[in-house]
């Protein structure tokens, strides 16, 4: 499916189409909870009223182009700003909404100095919050409000020529980037590129009007505005949205949702699967029926094969098929999805051979011959992307089976980082070896990946992939080794990393169960010490254990491993227990101990 097999020329346009031809039909509904009588729901046809009347006002107040800040939790205030600064030519900026974080408050005013809004939406308890941020950064002149009642009254909004200038080049969206591995950057989006995401992922997926899309990620992440709310709207199916704390609080409200409104597709990150089977019990899902998802998406961090194979297996009695898994892999600065579909999880498993995957200078993806290795998960062949895999120095497409860096291209790739040309070029505009500069530029995704037997497999982040004595190690491999040494550290995160002192060194920052005492935290290191130097062959020296909710991680759960790096090392980790060698401990500012 193309953007001309859609028929739409911008997002405002396709999502206008859907009203007029469903105007009674459920456009948005927000679960709150099992435990609340009212789920706010608007229709096609109201939402269409309250978006053009929002949109009207927008105008009234900001020119064409300009960015408008939306500071707010899953909500129908969030969604009718989104859809009315697409139908006003305006660029809507998502971003966390505030909830007394310091660390959320300080990322808004980090986006709103890197964007210059002209208006910024928040919740009545965060503007005093924000105005106060803004003013310290010299950002004071930008107003910081309330959305208030668009009010249901009015006529909607007829036409899509009701704004002309409004065309498929038109800037769209300035989507931040998680932030995994640096500060986040804003990805330019323009209507064109969000119409063929929404085409790709109806392609990769087989998604319809006649589904439900139901969500509970906040409504910032990629995955949830374009996979999940661009993707119904534009297609005149339902959508039903959760906001994170309520799942965060109450995994079981994730499935209570899914049956209470037939939802036929969901999705999440691994950790999320993961935390309902550790918290759900079997009493919770007694009469609950989700016999009708046909497609649940794990995607935005790597996928544990134990996990979703746990996962599909226990709630089986309720009705969750396994031909429902879908894997799902995308980034920010394609709009969101690359690759990934239906799919039986048997079939896409590569059991990787680990001595292949750790050599250098070239490792490469093979299947071992002993039965036993890494678990990948396929992510199939971007339908509406062309793909490469490239040594990342030489800019040299690899042969299938040898790992390098990911490069794609497509429609849905954005135009580049807000205000940042040379970055923009470095990632946006990248060349092959073979080609002329003249030649469309290539997007560099920084993960890394191999084709085996036509299928597409992720194996890490570039900047991430770890060098010791000559093998290639991967963070999510060590963190989840370390996370089976000890009970102390069931359901806990760490962050692995390395260091140079001299020759590059693994440091591993690991959260601990709250309630471990004191006394046993020195036998929790050494296990885990031990069990990391005995799986990997390598000697592990560097542990800090740490209290929960020290490991920082971005809004859809990946690990921040280089800011996690960068503390550590200016000694701003405060460590309740650690091992380190001299080596490690001389680099440090501040002694953690």
């Amino acid at each position: 499916m193309t953007i001309d097999q859609l028929g739409r020329r911008t997002v405002g346009a396709a999502f206008l189409d859907q009203a007029a031809a469903h105007p009674d039909s459920p456009a948005l509904t927000i679960y709150r909870g099992s435990s609340e009588t009212e789920h706010p729901t608007l229709t096609y046809a109201e939402l269409a009223t309250r978006a053009g009347r929002r949109a009207e006002a927008l105008r009234a107040r900001v020119a064409p182009g300009e960015r408008v800040v939306i500071a707010l939790p899953s909500s129908t205030e969030f969604v009718e700003l989104y859809v009315a600064c697409l139908l006003a030519g305006l660029v809507a900026v998502p971003t966390p909404p505030l909830g007394g974080s310091a660390a959320a408050t300080e990322r808004v005013a980090v986006i709103v100095g890197d964007c210059s809004p002209g208006l910024v939406f928040t919740t009545a308890s965060g503007t005093a919050d924000v105005a106060e941020r803004l003013r310290s950064l010299g950002l004071g002149h930008v107003p910081v409000e309330e959305p208030g009642d668009a009010g249901a009254d009015g006529t909607p909004p007829g036409a899509p020529s009701e704004f002309p200038e409004v065309s498929p080049d038109t800037l769209a969206v300035l989507q931040y980037s998680s932030g995994s591995t640096g500060s986040p950057k804003g990805v330019m989006l323009n209507h064109r590129n969000v119409l063929a995401n929404v085409a790709g992922t109806r392609l990769g997926h087989g998604y319809g009007a006649g589904d439900v899309f139901a969500n509970w990620m906040p409504l910032h992440h990629d995955y949830s505005l374009f996979m999940q709310l661009s993707l119904a709207l534009t297609c005149g199916a339902p959508s039903v949205l959760m906001p994170p704390t309520v799942f965060v609080r109450r995994p079981v409200e994730w499935f209570r949702m899914l049956d209470r409104f037939r939802a036929t597709t969901t999705g999440a990150p691994n950790f999320a699967f993961d935390l309902c089977l550790r918290l759900i019990r079997e009493e919770d899902v007694d009469g609950l029926d989700l016999s009708t998802v046909s497609c649940i998406v794990n995607g935005a961090e790597p996928i544990h094969v134990p996990t979703m194979t746990a996962f599909l297996k226990r709630f089986a009695r309720i009705g969750l098929r396994p031909e429902s898994n879908s894997i799902g892999y995308g980034m920010a600065e394609a709009t969101c999805y690359i690759s990934g579909g239906h799919r039986d999880l048997l079939t896409p498993v590569l059991v990787a051979d680990p001595r292949a995957l750790e050599a250098t200078p070239q490792p490469r993806l093979v299947p071992t011959t002993s039965g036993t290795g890494k678990e990948i998960v396929g992510v199939g062949v971007p339908p509406s992307h062309q793909m490469r895999i490239v040594e990342p120095q030489t800019r040299a497409v690899l042969p299938d089976g040898e790992v390098g860096e990911l490069w794609v291209r497509g429609a849905s790739v954005g135009l580049g980082y807000w205000d940042k040309p040379e970055l923009s070029a470095e990632t946006f505009g990248a060349h092959l070896a073979d080609e002329t500069d003249d030649a469309p530029g290539w997007l560099r995704t920084g993960d890394l990946g191999a084709v085996v037997d036509g299928e597409l497999y992720i194996t890490g982040r570039l900047k991430e992939m770890l060098i010791v004595r000559g093998r290639n190690l991967y963070p999510h491999d060590l963190e989840r080794q370390a996370g089976r040494a000890n009970p102390a550290l069931d359901g806990r995160v760490g962050a692995a990393f390395g260091v140079d002192a001299p020759d590059e060194r693994i440091v591993l920052i690991q959260e601990v169960n709250p309630g471990v005492r004191a006394d046993d935290l020195p036998a929790v290191a050494d296990d885990v010490l031990r069990h990391l130097t005995t799986s990997l062959g390598l000697p592990v020296r560097n542990v800090l254990l740490v209290k929960k909710g020290t490991v920082r991680r971005t809004t859809s759960g990946k690990i921040q491993r280089r800011a996690m790096r960068q503390q550590f090392l200016a000694g701003g980790v405060t460590a309740l227990y650690s091992v380190l060698d001299p080596g490690v401990r001389s680099l440090l500012r501040t002694d953690p101990r």
